[in-house]
């Protein structure tokens, strides 16, 4: 029983923790607040920015292509006489010099290509054999690299030529990135510019369900996340900018400062005022719940034995289960024992063989509860165990379900396997995967089923039950996923299997179909 001081003492405390919990709500919601603005904010301008950058870009590619109608129309481009070629040269070097956005040019005919090209403010010029097609009308096309914009221009002129401008915007996104994250991909998800990540495909941020939705959509696909489309081959997501994510945390810490000092101010003289009259409340309160929890006390050691007495009970059950084949045994000695007494027969060898064949039933029963004991024993430290062993030992106690299902269970042993972990975990792991085995086997109607478990350096258990479906394969081993046939396995599931194995014993499970079907490979 507690003193009266410890009462008003707890009674203080209480009191501050509910001025602690104000805090902590009046905090959230003005992280809730500030965030919404921010979502609101970011929601009415993505628009706007949006359709000034596909403005931006369908100007940037009007002028690629009036620049290069333009320069098309030079006399000496659209001549049909043969001009000199340092003449070309000299009026590609004046279009590079004058032009910031062109990067290349070049004027072909007959495989012939004429060029002249900038690197770093340097032009350099040259003539080789071109590889392009010929074209019968204006052809564009688009690329974005890093954080430019190139368009590839190449335009038909008659004498069957074909004159090739490449421009480049280098910081294209970069004035639409104030306010927003940005991120360029194309239609594989591969990222082409980023102003936040180093990734290298949207799959490296994402999931995949929402990796999806920005594959098929456009618009908005959650609060913080646009998708807009470029052409069809390119997509812009817009992600709300970390820097106005700071500002909104960096106001609510404030606010959280205030909230703080206001409700310490107010908690401390609440808690000395209201602790008197509530005292006595509180003592009586404090008898009747020290009642209750003997009542539960009790109830919890009654609900304890009743709990050991059902698992003793399944457990006699399973014993029984393995014993009546030995005890039917013991039973039929005992009976020749005494047809052998009434005609005389006995002597020290009949009495050495009934012995010899008594031991042995009796040796395979107390084996039987030693296996059963130690399966559902918890394991306290790591021991080095052989996986051979560990096998059989499982195998030995499903033998009762592999015989009623008539399975056939083929153990193929390259040498012996030793590993250093939880023995009854490992346990665990290869009952479950035999258990699902069992129930596909069964639940698929398999003709001559069969089992087959191969040990060597790693540890592969193979059925012949037609194997995993495709769609569901590379799920089997995710949280929460579940079949049929699982759910009628031991309980521990796959996903606990593969976390006993990774985690436990720094190997890997996986999973894949061959001819016969489904093998679950175990390295350790």
């Amino acid at each position: 029983m507690k003193r009266n001081s410890e009462f008003k003492f707890d009674l203080i405390i209480a009191f501050f923790l509910f001025a602690f919990l104000i805090i902590v709500i009046v905090i959230y919601v003005s992280i809730f607040f500030f965030n919404n603005i921010a979502t609101q904010n970011f929601q009415q301008n993505i628009i706007l920015y949006s359709k000034n950058l596909i403005k931006d870009y369908n100007k940037k590619k009007n002028q690629v292509l009036q620049k290069t109608v333009s320069i098309s129309k030079s006399p000496l481009i659209s001549s049909e006489f043969n001009v000199n070629e340092n003449l070309i040269f000299s009026v590609f070097k004046l279009i590079l010099s004058s032009e910031d956005s062109i990067k290349k040019i070049s004027l072909t005919k007959n495989r012939r290509n004429i060029y002249c090209k900038k690197t770093n403010n340097e032009i350099t010029c040259n003539i080789n054999t071109s590889k392009l097609k010929k074209i019968k009308n204006i052809l564009i096309k688009e690329k974005i690299e890093k954080n430019s914009l190139i368009f590839n221009v190449f335009l038909p002129i008659k004498s069957n030529k074909i004159l090739h401008i490449i421009y480049k915007y280098p910081n294209f996104f970069e004035k639409y990135s104030d306010m927003f994250n940005i991120l360029v991909i194309d239609t594989n998800g591969k990222i082409l510019y980023s102003d936040f990540s180093q990734a290298k495909t949207i799959y490296d941020i994402y999931g995949y369900p929402v990796v999806d939705l920005i594959k098929k959509d456009h618009g908005f696909i959650s609060d913080d996340i646009y998708v807009m489309n470029i052409n069809n081959n390119y997509k812009i997501v817009f992600l709300q900018n970390k820097k106005l994510i700071k500002e909104t945390s960096n106001i609510s810490k404030k606010l959280a400062i205030i909230m703080i000092i206001l409700s310490v101010f107010v908690a401390v003289p609440l808690g000395v005022f209201f602790s008197k009259p509530l005292y006595n409340y509180y003592s009586e309160l404090d008898k009747k719940i020290n009642e209750e929890v003997q009542k539960v006390k009790e109830n919890e050691q009654l609900l304890m034995q009743q709990s050991k007495l059902a698992a003793l009970g399944e457990m006699l059950g399973n014993i029984a289960h393995q014993w009546r084949h030995p005890l039917t045994h013991l039973s039929l000695l005992i009976q020749n024992l005494e047809i052998a007494y009434k005609k005389n027969r006995i002597d020290e060898k009949y009495i050495e063989n009934f012995k010899h064949k008594a031991m042995k039933q009796i040796e395979y029963m107390s084996k039987t509860i030693d296996d059963f004991r130690n399966f559902f024993k918890e394991d306290k430290e790591k021991t080095d165990f052989i996986v051979n062993e560990s096998v059989k030992e499982v195998l030995f106690l499903l033998d009762g379900r592999l015989k009623n299902y008539n399975i056939d269970v083929e153990i193929i042993e390259e040498g012996e396997k030793t590993i250093y972990g939880f023995k009854n975990e490992f346990l665990q792991v290869i009952m479950n995967i035999i258990n699902n085995a069992i129930d596909v086997l069964n639940e698929r109607n398999i003709k001559n089923k069969k089992i087959w478990i191969k040990i060597g350096n790693v540890i592969e258990i193979e059925d012949n039950a037609g194997g995993i479906r495709k769609e569901i394969i590379d799920k089997i081993f995710e949280p929460y996923f579940t079949t049929k046939f699982q759910s009628q396995g031991t309980g521990i599931g796959l996903y606990m299997s593969k976390i006993i194995i990774t985690k436990h014993f720094n190997g890997n499970l996986y999973a894949y179909n061959s001819k016969n079907g489904a093998v679950f490979v175990i390295k350790v």
